[in-house]
């Protein structure tokens, strides 16, 4: 049996702690976070006699390396703050345990002389001379949308475009988050990196917008924006062939008012200012009166009386040639709004559902021993038996894959 270690009890965490403990060859998930009544709350609504909860600083790398020794985990799931990615990874690495996460924090960065893509790939050399695996960005988008990508590009000779749009309609009478609202603002306020004839480009904030339709379960026609994400940074590295564009776009009916505090008021600015005497940036202030990720209780509080739906839907195009013939794939998402979600594990969102799922079964394959390859690697480097596997994984999670495949290229 194997044992799994969760770091972070949010939305995310409900999810891999509803998923994994469906499985048979997993015997205890341990869910630890700095807030032990956040996680004794997800232990409770998930309700499973696997999970044990405990207290970790996940600033600090030792109590982690502490708390996984303890218990001989097999794999470490790193669903916190992606602050947290150099802490967590460096523990696994000590600790001798498998590792995944969902998210980048840092974007290009150097150590020794040499250039990483992001913070993770720092560490490959180090997990692979110790047999490990690292699977990094193995979420929905980023991961899920990575592969889609991948099993296109397999499909074809050339490739000439990948497009990934990503949208959500959320409505409430009171604001809500379905995952880190800081995140989502912070990478709405820094400039987009997208890929273009061999080269990293950077886009304008709130640029690139596009009317783009999102199939059912939206069907909508809705504005999508560029927007800082990993995917224009590995895709083109890990497809396993060139990629002439690669971008990430994403947007929701509130788009507009995000640009007005971001680029009008200027609310994510990082420059202290004088307000009575004391020095405060205004995105310290901003941030403070940001709604906190839905807790399970207040989720299904929310859905009993009928104050919120949720749903969301992400796609994927690759434009490309086999032999003469231009094809264009459309792949995009069909997963459970916020009230099927939380029927099927209490507390868990429809964002989260799409996130932690793939991560669920991404975990379970490295401890199935389905993943084989060690180091550290995006989705994308995925083979055709491990992506099969995938989907059929996620499908059992009610997450399924619709595609078109057409020789119309606009």
């Amino acid at each position: 049996m194997k044992k799994v270690i969760i770091i972070g009890a949010g939305a995310q965490g409900n999810v891999l702690c509803g998923v994994l403990a469906k499985a048979d060859d997993i015997g205890e998930i341990m869910l630890a976070d700095i807030d032990m009544e956040r996680a004794n709350e997800v232990a409770q609504y998930v309700g499973s006699e696997k999970i044990k909860t405990a207290r970790v600083d996940a600033a600090e790398k030792s109590d982690i390396v502490n708390l996984l020794k303890s218990g001989s985990y097999d794999l470490v799931i790193n669903a916190t703050l992606m602050a947290f990615n150099r802490q967590i990874i460096e523990a696994a690495l000590e600790a001798g345990v498998h590792y995944l996460d969902m998210a980048s924090n840092e974007f290009f960065t150097k150590r020794s002389g040499q250039e990483y893509l992001v913070e993770q790939l720092e560490y490959a050399d180090d997990f692979k001379k110790a047999g490990l695996t690292a699977n990094i960005l193995a979420g929905c988008d980023a991961g899920l949308v990575n592969i889609l990508a991948r099993d296109a590009a397999d499909e074809l000779d050339e490739v000439d475009y990948i497009g990934i749009k990503d949208y959500g309609v959320v409505e409430c009478d009171e604001p809500v988050a379905m995952w880190s609202f800081l995140t989502y603002l912070e990478d709405c306020a820094d400039e987009a990196i997208y890929w273009e004839d061999g080269k990293y480009k950077y886009a304008p904030l709130f640029s690139g917008e596009e009317d783009y339709y999102f199939p059912e379960p939206l069907n909508l026609t809705a504005k999508v924006y560029y927007h800082n994400h990993e995917e224009p940074l590995t895709l083109p590295k890990y497809l396993g062939k060139p990629v002439k564009y690669v971008d990430f776009k994403m947007g929701d009916p509130d788009s507009a008012t995000w640009q007005f505090l971001i680029e009008g008021l200027k609310l994510m600015d990082k420059t202290p200012i004088d307000i009575k005497g004391c020095k405060v940036s205004p995105r310290d202030i901003f941030s403070k009166q940001l709604p906190v990720t839905l807790t399970p209780k207040k989720c299904i509080a929310l859905l009993k009386e009928n104050r919120i739906k949720s749903q969301a839907v992400i796609a994927v195009d690759v434009k490309g040639r086999k032999g003469k013939q231009a094809l264009h794939y459309k792949m995009w998402t069909d997963s459970p709004d916020i009230a099927r979600a939380c029927s099927i594990i209490p507390g868990a969102n429809d964002v989260s559902w799409l996130t932690s799922v793939p991560a669920a079964i991404l975990s379970l394959m490295i401890l199935r021993g389905q993943i084989k390859r060690t180091g550290v690697f995006p989705c994308e480097v995925l083979n055709k038996e491990e992506r099969d596997i995938f989907f059929k994984g996620i499908k059992e999670w009610e997450l399924t894959i619709h595609k078109q495949i057409s020789t119309d290229m606009a």
